[in-house]
């Protein structure tokens, strides 16, 4: 009889119960994630059933269209009785307006000083962006960039991520991508990211319940376990 490998793994295998998850949209009603504090229950059911330990909340902070802040951000996590979501913080939109939070201690920085910024989806971030962030680490700001595989724009210009990663930035990968929910290209270039080490941490960046069964049915290649095992050690400073 022939033993024939297993070619793929799903997450549920590789979190085991010990995942700290630090990019999602829980909290209920004040993004575009979940709507009701209901919906949030029933997501964190289904995560915990996926094998995620906890989660740090990082509702969307974008200046006209989700005009988030400490209050609506600390009132919605206070709704939560779920000790499952164990924090909050938010994920920033990189812009100018980053300064005068950060002047007003109005961040919200996961553990460790780390802050969760995001690029716009359809276009390159400004120039001027790289200015805002040096003067973020001049306040002893961790820099973490969400999903860099999804910025498209990039994908066949690899000194973008390459400028970034020697700006001391850190990159979250999304369980999401490395699945190809958001479409083949997204998931080469997670594939990419990931066999060159460029990422440092994982995040699931759930928005519903259809993403979270989504990731339950799915499962990626089994080359990249031990990449995967190594972002959800490193998740662990954040417990």
């Amino acid at each position: 009889m022939f033993w024939i490998s297993k070619k793929t793994v799903s997450f549920s295998d590789v979190w085991n119960n010990n995942f700290i998850d630090i990019h999602n949209h829980l909290l209920p009603g004040i993004d575009d994630g979940s709507k009701t504090i209901e919906n949030t229950n029933i997501m964190i059911e289904a995560m915990q059933n996926l094998g995620i330990k906890s989660a740090i909340a990082t509702p969307h902070t974008f200046p006209g269209l989700w005009n988030n802040d400490v209050a609506s951000i600390s009132n919605a996590f206070s709704s939560v009785t779920n000790p499952f979501i164990k924090n909050y913080s938010s994920e920033y939109f990189a812009d100018s307006y980053l300064l005068e939070l950060a002047n007003t201690n109005q961040l919200l920085t996961l553990p460790d000083n780390h802050l969760l910024v995001e690029f716009s989806m359809l276009s390159a971030p400004a120039d001027g962006v790289m200015d805002v962030f040096f003067d973020l680490k001049l306040r002893d700001l961790n820099l973490i960039l969400a999903h860099p595989e999804r910025y498209l724009y990039a994908e066949k210009n690899m000194a973008f991520f390459e400028n970034l990663k020697s700006f001391d930035m850190s990159f979250q990968l999304n369980v999401l991508s490395l699945l190809g929910y958001y479409g083949e290209k997204c998931k080469k270039l997670s594939e990419y990211l990931l066999e060159n080490n460029f990422y440092d941490f994982l995040g699931t960046d759930f928005h519903s319940l259809h993403q979270i069964d989504f990731v339950l049915k799915s499962s990626f290649l089994k080359k990249y376990e031990k990449n995967i095992e190594l972002l959800v050690a490193s998740n662990l400073i954040f417990q």
